[in-house]
């Protein structure tokens, strides 16, 4: 045994239609999750996963609605490649809750699904902390 604790990195998101979440991600992302049922959908996305879970199914029962967390997504080729990645958000009909902006950690944008589950993509700004 280590004395550390290693894994592949995992992100779920609740959400009430899973299915429906999920292709919207897939037109998003441009690519199929590895597994979809009403019940459960996983993204294989660089070296970690997105998970989306059936609200109801989730144990033990979540104290918030889903919203409250955002998944991000680093992304290269800095502005254009984020002022892209919005323009792919709106084609497959998430809100645009921030549209792209200039922050101090880099140049980002936020969307969500009908759930209220937020995406934020962002590329780094060299002069970021």
């Amino acid at each position: 045994m280590t004395d550390h604790l290693e894994g592949v990195p995992y992100t779920l998101l609740y959400t009430d239609d899973v299915l429906r979440a999920a292709g919207k991600l897939e037109r998003f992302l441009g690519f199929a999750p590895v597994d979809a049922s009403p019940g459960f959908a996983l993204f294989m996305i660089g070296g970690g996963r997105l998970g989306l879970w059936k609200l109801e199914d989730v144990e033990p029962k979540p104290r918030a609605r889903p919203g409250a967390a955002e998944f991000a997504l680093s992304v290269e080729g800095g502005r254009a490649a984020v002022d892209a990645a919005c323009t792919r958000a709106w084609d497959a009909q998430l809100t645009i809750l921030q549209e792209p902006v200039a922050m101090d950690f880099g140049y980002t944008f936020t969307a969500a699904l009908d759930d209220g589950n937020r995406i934020r993509v962002f590329a780094r700004d060299g002069n970021a902390g």
